[in-house]
């Protein structure tokens, strides 16, 4: 009975914590409706420069274009009916592979609603920041009974970010490979997450929403088996989903689980039945998918060669500590503390969360630096513990809000300056070409007369911008599209220069069983030479400058 009573006791406390009025669903649906507002405007700018620019076209994308484009393939193949995904930007032919398969269920969506793959792709992207800002509240609301932490932890992830605009200005010869995090990873960041993609703010969303519950479960007293109606359906379909959406994201939130169980285990020198229930929603409903994922990373075929080649170095730690900057120093003294006294409401996740993420940006997995995605709400949460506890009471009261105010604006210009770069390519055809932002216009004509000719697979040679392009306008392939989806990259890159070049014409055309080539004229490197020499002279479309030759 007395149980009971505790029991009762902790569960209307945890009601008590998580409830939001309307008055704040109001303020933050406000806040969430005008971020998401604010990311549309820098594309509303590029389609009104591009009256400026008559001879070229806005691919439509201004923020990392080169992964973009291949999630646009990808809802492509799913506007085609595909449910298994194949690779398009390399002359393979590919077996169909269940990855990607959000994008693949955007483009059956987008099909039955009559939109093209890339207005899908935005509206999705829309949407999903939409979604996680919500999210990312109701996380908030769930850690803090008052409203003052549960906005400040809110604000700051929504809008702030670290220090590399400083370091940038510090080093201005930076290369960008070697830019802080904040300037180069969209999923470090909440903010820059709305620019990049769907899925990216998608996942952060069902982290928030993971963690929530299990910030509920972890809490003192609270001693429920999971069950349909109590928040245990929700965990495994959270943790099924985004384990399909991204497995980098799910991966540290789940070990951090696991060793928060073990941790207790030790602590306690008993089995934590409830815990490890809890826990075990989060696990199970994703291992089969974990199993494919294995099998897929160490066949020795085509899938497992591009697996392969997806492995490149971890990120250098300073990039991340610039990266999450003000944050993180704000941060240190909550992570002192939640070191200190570990305790088991909040803190001790929190801190296992943290410090399992960071070692798990170093293992030895395809894109490490995508694990990233969830590390800025432990680092969040001890920052607002941190003001809180810490520095508000070391600061005056008349210096307070100022000192708030300069706070958020340290944190905030990474976020601005990673929105208004783009808009400088957009206005120089240039800098346009080079960032990928933009293409001659002929080009996206070029790709309707390919879809046209309904060649399904036919291998198409092109210069790279085109190349990575053409897959999300015909259901085609060519022989350099990606730096990573491009199988054996970098010597299929050699080869699409060497024969723009007048090198091994006929011997490339061959090697990769290329159908068409497209050629720009007027321009340098434009496979004049191997087009003589093979006596293609006769054009099967012209557009504009954009010249397509079928190869016999």
């Amino acid at each position: 009975m007395q149980r009971d009573n505790v029991t009762a006791t902790v569960l209307t406390q945890q009601n008590t914590a998580t409830a939001v009025s309307a008055t704040e669903w109001r303020w933050v649906t406000i806040f969430a409706g005008f971020l998401v507002a604010a990311s549309v405007l820098p594309y509303l700018w590029a389609f009104i420069s591009l009256n400026a620019q008559p001879n070229h076209r806005f691919v439509g994308i201004l923020h990392s274009p080169l992964d973009s484009a291949v999630y646009i393939a990808k809802i492509e193949q799913g506007v085609r009916g595909a449910w298994l995904s194949t690779l398009t930007h390399t002359p393979e032919a590919t077996q169909g592979i269940f990855i990607n398969g959000f994008y693949l269920a955007l483009g059956h969506l987008g099909n039955a609603l009559g939109l093209s793959s890339l207005m899908t792709f935005h509206l999705a992207r829309l949407t999903m920041s939409f979604a996680m800002f919500v999210a990312l509240y109701h996380l908030g609301s769930t850690i803090w009974q008052r409203m003052r932490p549960r906005r400040l932890f809110f604000s700051v992830l929504a809008v702030g970010s670290g220090l590399g605009w400083l370091a940038l200005m510090m080093f201005p010869e930076t290369p960008q490979t070697q830019l802080a995090v904040d300037l180069t990873l969209f999923e470090a960041i909440p903010l820059l997450s709305t620019f990049a993609n769907p899925h990216f703010p998608l996942a952060i969303a069902l982290i928030a929403l993971i963690a929530s519950m299990y910030v509920t479960v972890f809490r003192p007293g609270f001693r429920e088996a999971p069950s349909m109606v109590n928040g245990g359906l929700g965990i495994a379909l959270c943790s099924l989903a985004l384990v399909i959406i991204l497995p980098h994201g799910w991966l540290p939130l789940a070990s951090a689980l696991v060793v928060y169980v073990i941790v207790l285990m030790l602590r306690t020198r008993q089995l934590p039945r409830p815990e490890l229930s809890w826990v075990g929603l989060t696990i199970l409903p994703a291992l089969p998918i974990l199993i494919y994922y294995a099998a897929l990373m160490t066949a020795d075929t085509t899938i497992g060669a591009w697996v392969a080649q997806n492995r490149i170095a971890p990120t250098a730690p300073w990039r991340y500590l610039f990266g999450f900057g003000l944050p993180l120093v704000a941060a240190l003294p909550g992570i002192w503390r939640g070191l200190r006294r570990f305790e088991r409401d909040g803190d001790r996740f929190m801190l296992i969360w943290l410090v399992v993420n960071v070692v798990v940006l170093y293992l030895p997995l395809p894109m490490p630096q995508r694990s990233v995605i969830g590390l800025f709400i432990p680092i969040v949460y001890f920052a607002t513990r941190a003001l809180e506890d810490f520095w508000f009471h070391r600061i005056r009261n008349n210096w307070r809000d100022a000192a708030l105010v300069t706070f958020f604006v340290f944190i905030i210009p990474s976020n601005v300056l990673m929105a208004i770069v783009p808009m400088i390519g957009i206005n120089d055809a240039a800098r346009g070409e080079e960032g990928g932002l933009m293409m001659p216009r002929g080009y996206t004509d070029a790709f309707r007369w390919l879809n046209n000719t309904r060649e399904r697979g036919a291998v198409v040679l092109a210069q790279p911008l085109p190349s990575l392009w053409l897959p999300a306008y015909a259901p085609m392939r060519v022989v350099y599209g990606h730096p990573y989806d491009t199988l054996n990259s970098a010597a299929h890159l050699e080869d699409v220069q060497r024969w723009y070049l007048g090198q091994d014409c006929q011997a490339i055309l061959d090697r990769y069983s290329v159908r068409y080539i497209l050629t720009q004229r007027d321009t340098l490197n434009d496979g004049a030479v191997c087009l003589n020499e093979l006596g293609l002279t006769t054009p099967a479309a012209v557009y504009n400058d954009v010249v397509i030759y079928r190869v016999p």
